[in-house]
């Protein structure tokens, strides 16, 4: 089965396991995601996303720069079994000459400290997907997550009040001039709709999944699910369990990675459903333990009577069209 996966905190777990004295590669790993797992689960194409901890990263254009050098490093050790990919193009070599294609992206607009140069940097260095925020306001918008405010399921008071900034919007404009994928995971109700409204191209959803199932402040409504699949988005599942089930519920079934997956396709589509499996910024009870046993999940969309053509598409195919479209 060929894999697209939109989402992974890889890289960001090998920064740290680095600055704690216990390096390790994306050759071989005891992290979710490793290159023998790639290999193993049959993977076409993996996002890196570099992710940004403003609260923790005084500089965070120098820190998300660092992470960057380690993804070209692990790419130049790895260049036999898998390259670093800019445009379509290179993803269909890649997929002609057997080596598996990776996409940096990053995770938290915030990085850019408002200035369009820093942007333009990050794309001139690979990055081809981006979220405006993480889980703090920043120069750009606001996140999804009301910070220490929670719903009366205890789940965390999503924004509908408070979207992009001046600088947002520019930024929203820049990256579509540029080829570069606006990623809404993480960004306010108010700032998602401020971003269909003044976008053209598809835009995703990397990793999330239907808040009709699971309430959290992370996931899409129906009619916000309706709006990325008719702009020709997706949306990419997230395997976490707080994600899937409710709050302090952490156990992650493929089953019920299913039913968010009939759910979402039921509400926009199957043209609108990809794989962001958050892998390595994820934790809890994971049956789906590491990315060797996406098998699991296909398993399970099996089960829950999706046809095989319907999971080639949730698999790769719906996100190489958006990549065919943008890249």
């Amino acid at each position: 089965m060929k894999i697209i996966d939109m989402h992974c905190d890889t890289i960001s777990e090998l920064w740290e396991l680095g600055r704690s004295k216990k390096p390790q590669g994306l050759a071989s790993n005891s992290l979710h995601m490793d290159i023998q797992k790639m290999k193993t689960a049959g993977y076409m194409l993996q996002n890196f996303a570099m992710y940004i901890d403003l609260k923790k990263d005084l500089d965070p254009f120098s820190y998300v720069c660092s992470l960057m050098d380690i993804f070209y490093e692990e790419m130049e050790k790895n260049k036999n079994d898998i390259r670093a990919v800019k445009t379509y193009e290179e993803i269909m070599e890649n997929e002609r000459s057997g080596k598996m294609s990776a996409l940096l992206t990053i995770e938290e607009g915030g990085c850019c400290k408002g200035q369009i140069k820093n942007l333009e940097a990050l794309y001139e260095r690979g990055a081809r997907m981006m979220t405006l925020t993480w889980n703090y306001p920043n120069e750009l918008a606001n996140p999804n997550i009301v910070q220490r405010e929670t719903d009366t399921n205890g789940f965390p008071l999503f924004d509908s009040t408070n979207g992009l900034t001046k600088t947002g919007f520019a930024f929203a404009e820049r990256m579509e001039e540029l080829g570069m994928i606006i990623d809404v995971s993480h960004l306010s109700d108010a700032g998602f709709w401020e971003i269909a409204g003044c976008t053209k191209k598809p835009f995703v959803a990397s990793h999330s999944n239907a808040r009709t199932l699971c309430g959290h402040a992370r996931n899409l409504t129906d009619e916000m699910i309706r709006t990325i699949a008719e702009r020709g988005g997706v949306t990419g599942l997230n395997y976490y369990g707080c994600f899937l089930n409710g709050k302090n519920d952490s156990t992650s079934t493929a089953a019920r990675i299913a039913e968010h997956a009939r759910y979402i396709a039921n509400i926009g589509g199957m043209e609108c459903l990809g794989l962001g499996s958050d892998f390595d910024g994820i934790e809890g009870n994971l049956e789906i333990a590491d990315c060797s046993q996406m098998y699991k999940l296909f398993d399970a969309l099996e089960s829950a009577g999706f046809s095989q053509d319907a999971i080639d598409k949730i698999a790769y195919q719906n996100v190489l069209r958006v990549y065919r479209e943008i890249l």
